[in-house]
């Protein structure tokens, strides 16, 4: 964040798409390495749960114990500042209207980017998709990701954000519906096979969310203060990221209102499953209507921080509000681990597939 500062206007976030595109491609061998060691049922070889969770703690200290040494800190003229005067600095940045406006836009998109609760039941219950079915989909994921966040930076770098948000909304809405083609089994009647189908389907939408990404984080770029730049940084994505578990909260309750349990979709009845993806499908594109809320490249973003004016109560409201979600987000996690119910011990099972085998 801080060498962004020393990058020209029109370049700014190049280095930043740059480290996500090593992220992603980072999240293919991830994806990969998963797919391949957690393939019970299908490969003679495979590592239990315990040996997972293992490797995935190890591996991240292996690879970055060796590269300390060569970590570079930035001489600047700041003074160093106390943690007090921190949460100042980003209470304060908070309450600018080029900080909270368009951060409004963000939490909502994301809190309405809802997905169906019980997918993965459906895909392992319903259509007898294997450990390693779900991996190949998780690594084409990945692949797809990576391209998206490529492409993005190569061919629509410059581009209107606003614009980008509705071809990328649009796009992946399309493709989103298309899970009611592997519902009803409408592609297995044009000869199209459930696995190459569902593979298609989840790795296009992988690729057009992958490619609005970067805008916001490029923003988040210009709005962090200096001397501050880490935390607020910090404060702006896990904004973002919480509003992405709000979403999957809503997900999850979802799940309560229809019938979705693994014995209904293994008797063949998919109308839960269905009705599902539908209220998914139709939320998605509604925050579309707020998207005035954010600028429209890096230009506008600049005009609009030209405006000071400090919104006591906004800069209130957005950290109360990110306070909350946090601690709903939290709560609702206990609960899903303490729970005896043998739905939500099914629901517990099919997030820890999701973990190790794909990106979900």
């Amino acid at each position: 964040v801080e060498r962004s500062r020393y990058e020209p206007l029109a370049q700014r976030g190049t280095m930043q798409s740059k480290s996500y595109v090593i992220r992603f491609f980072g999240s293919i061998i991830g994806s990969t390495i998963g797919a391949v060691v957690y393939n019970k049922g299908t490969w003679d070889f495979y590592l239990p749960i315990n040996a997972i969770f293992f490797l995935n703690a190890v591996i991240p200290l292996i690879i970055l114990f060796p590269l300390i040494p060569f970590l570079v800190e930035i001489e600047t003229n700041c003074e160093p500042i106390n943690f007090f005067y921190q949460v100042g600095e980003i209470f304060n940045t908070v309450q600018l209207r080029s900080v909270w406006q368009p951060m409004t836009f963000v939490y909502v998109y994301n809190a309405m980017q809802l997905s169906n609760g019980a997918w993965m039941n459906f895909l392992v219950e319903g259509l007898e998709f294997t450990a390693w079915n779900l991996g190949l989909i998780a690594i084409m994921g990945s692949i797809m990701s990576c391209l998206g966040v490529y492409v993005y930076k190569e061919y629509f770098f410059g581009s209107n954000w606003r614009i980008v948000y509705i071809w990328c909304t649009s796009l992946a809405w399309i493709f989103g519906l298309g899970q009611l083609i592997l519902i009803f089994g409408l592609n297995e009647q044009i000869g199209i096979p459930n696995l190459l189908f569902g593979m298609g389907d989840d790795v296009l939408e992988e690729f057009f969310m992958a490619v609005q990404f970067l805008p916001m984080c490029i923003m988040y770029l210009s709005l962090c203060p200096e001397g501050s730049e880490g935390s607020t940084y910090a404060l702006l994505t896990t904004w973002s990221n919480l509003a992405g578990s709000v979403a999957y909260d809503i997900s999850t309750v979802l799940t309560e209102f229809v019938d979705v349990s693994a014995a209904t979709i293994e008797y063949g009845d998919y109308s839960g499953i269905w009705k599902l993806t539908l209220i998914a499908s139709i939320a998605s594109p509604i925050p579309l209507l707020l998207l005035g809320l954010i600028p429209k490249n890096k230009e506008d973003q600049k005009l609009l921080q030209k405006d000071k004016y400090r919104d006591f109560w906004a800069g209130v409201l957005f950290l109360t509000v990110m306070v909350v979600t946090l601690l709903i987000t939290f709560a609702e996690s206990i609960y899903e681990v303490y729970a005896t119910d043998d739905s939500l011990q099914d629901a517990r099972r099919r997030k820890l597939t999701r973990l190790v085998v794909g990106r979900w």
